[in-house]
């Protein structure tokens, strides 16, 4: 049931977590719910349910103890539905628990499609709550027909209830601002945009659309959509199934969906681009293309390569961690 101010505030179920601060009121938002709940409410609760599964070995978890209950001790993390249109879309936000001052925002675009790539608690513990516990809010979608469970992309039906891979969908990241607009403990003037490989190409939509932002991130990001689809046939299908009306729109439809065709109506805003050569689900390509791009059209960037480390880049996860931290706490 929707409600028309939902205080986004709430004592976190672990005792030992500080309380949020009332921080947010806005129409249309329900299902708030702690990040730490169920398997989470505990790091011993999280290992008791992940050693039931076959090959589990702890010494290969990248989230210790310490670094958990550190973060569920200074952190405030939520997740929560919110309407675009008539649609119900899931989101989440993480934020320091003892802030008292407007902190800089940071939107992150995830990949994927579907409910494939879904921001779960893991990613959001390795990738995302390391840069709120350095001074930022991040929020985020998990885009339309995430976490539904109402079939594959071959049960698509264009009625704008589904991820179109860069249709639609660009709306559930631009119906974030006006929630980040009603956060007190966020600086909607110091907007970043963080997207890795779909989420590459979500966020060039989406600053096509909101050019206030003050600087983006993107790593092995998709910007030349046709490369994409060229991969293999698994690609191409997916696309025809995903985008409306994609026998008889493909050219304009995968233009419209890559930013190396209008990258000149991109801010001029600082970007980041992180890519690996041996990259075999987005092609490399797609970072030097873009990298073109911004020289043309007077965009600053920089561009950072490794010879390996594929699409998940998780070799150099520390040292891209850091990059983007210091990228964003420069420019935002």
């Amino acid at each position: 049931m929707y409600v028309k101010y939902f205080l986004f505030a709430i004592l976190m179920a672990c005792c030992a977590r500080p309380a949020a601060v009332e921080v947010y009121k806005h129409t249309g938002i329900s299902s708030l719910q702690s990040c730490f709940r169920g398997p989470f409410e505990s790091y011993d609760n999280w290992i008791s349910v992940l050693s039931k599964k076959p090959g589990f070995n702890i010494q290969r978890l990248p989230i210790s103890k310490n670094q958990f209950n550190t973060f569920q001790s200074t952190l405030s993390c939520h997740t929560f539905d919110y309407q675009v249109g008539k649609v119900t879309v899931q989101g989440y936000l993480i934020y320091p628990a003892n802030t008292k001052k407007p902190l800089p925002v940071v939107i992150y675009n995830r990949g994927g499609n579907t409910d494939y790539g879904m921001v779960t608690m893991g990613r959001m513990m390795n990738d995302l709550m390391p840069l709120s516990a350095a001074g930022f809010v991040v929020i985020g979608s998990q885009y339309r027909w995430s976490g539904k469970n109402i079939g594959k992309p071959e049960d698509f039906i264009a009625d704008g209830t589904e991820d179109q891979f860069g249709g639609i969908d660009v709306e559930d990241v631009l119906s974030l601002v006006p929630l980040i607009k009603d956060l007190d403990i966020a600086d909607s003037t110091r907007i970043g945009v963080y997207g890795s490989s779909r989420g590459g190409m979500q966020s060039y939509l989406f600053a096509k659309k909101y050019p206030e932002i003050k600087a983006m991130a993107i790593v092995a990001g998709i910007s030349d959509v046709f490369s994409f689809r060229d991969r293999s046939e698994k690609s191409r299908f997916l696309l025809s199934q995903l985008i409306p009306d994609f026998s008889e729109n493909e050219e304009a439809a995968l233009k419209a969906r890559s930013a190396i065709y209008w990258a000149d109506e991109l801010p001029k805003v600082p970007v980041l681009l992180i890519h690996a050569k041996d990259d075999n689900r987005v092609s490399y390509a797609n970072s030097v293309l873009m990298s073109e791009r911004f020289t043309q059209h007077k965009i600053p960037f920089e561009f950072i390569t490794y010879d390996t480390g594929g699409h998940d880049l998780v070799l150099h996860k520390a040292e891209i961690q850091k990059k983007i931290l210091g990228w964003f706490k420069t420019h935002l």
